[in-house]
């Protein structure tokens, strides 16, 4: 009888996690796409999302953190279900500083997980995942980085918030729309999403090919590069001009 109950659970988590995933009223995106046109609606969604947080007066926090940010991994739409087992999913879109500090990208990206433990709810967030060091972006293209523990509650219907996760290299920052909550033990996993950096720049490459060979860029993401590397030199130049607080 539990065993039937389980995997009940599990078929429902499943199917409830892919009808939001594909649903229009979260994806904001039509059906039939080809990864080419998907790969440049999820940019003008990221570019929105970023500009949101940016506007939005509760994320003093993360305007600050841009000022020494390393990349940005923007997830316009997470998704995520859980009852007693638990799955979430998103793709999100990751602009870095090259060398010389200048921003750079996008290269596309898959973020999934499973997790069992106390939970219950639903929670459909922006997220945006604030990669904090080098070795984090170095992390991000290896074929996938995984997580570790997740502890959160969002404060529905409307929510923001910020979790430090992955030995504290990558800050997640998020505005949540549905209730979700819970103590869980999770497996998150992020990915290079190849099939949409080809769909993008017209050609087989990688994230290691567009963020550190530096062999492709397109105009099509200099909307989000020119809004990322604006708030980044704003945040840089309120850092600098913030009074010291002198240690006693």
């Amino acid at each position: 009888m539990t065993q039937i109950s389980t995997g009940r659970s599990a078929l429902i988590v499943g199917g409830a996690l892919a009808v939001l995933l594909l649903s229009p009223a979260w994806a904001e995106a039509p059906k039939s796409l080809t990864p080419a046109e998907e790969a440049d609606h999820h940019v003008a969604m990221a570019e929105k999302t970023f500009q949101d947080f940016v506007a939005d007066p509760s994320q003093d926090y993360f305007r600050k953190l841009l000022a020494k940010a390393q990349g940005v991994l923007i997830i316009p739409v997470s998704a995520r279900v859980a009852f007693i087992f638990g799955g979430q999913g998103g793709r999100g879109v990751l602009v870095a500083r090259d060398q010389a500090g200048k921003w750079i990208g996008p290269a596309f990206y898959t973020l999934s997980y499973a997790s069992v433990g106390l939970q219950i709810g639903v929670q459909v967030s922006e997220v945006i995942v604030v990669v904090m060091t080098q070795s984090a972006i170095n992390s991000l293209l290896s074929s996938a980085v995984r997580g570790g523990v997740d502890a959160t509650m969002a404060a529905g219907p409307v929510g923001t918030g910020t979790q430090t996760s992955f030995q504290g290299d990558f800050i997640s920052v998020y505005r949540s729309k549905v209730l979700y909550g819970g103590l869980n033990l999770d497996g998150t996993v992020m990915s290079a999403n190849d099939t949409w950096n080809a769909g993008f720049y017209g050609k087989p490459i990688t994230a290691v090919d567009i963020l550190v060979r530096h062999e492709a860029s397109s105009p099509k993401g200099e909307g989000l590069l020119n809004a990322v590397s604006d708030a980044a030199a704003q945040a840089a130049q309120a850092a600098a001009t913030e009074p010291k607080t002198e240690k006693k």
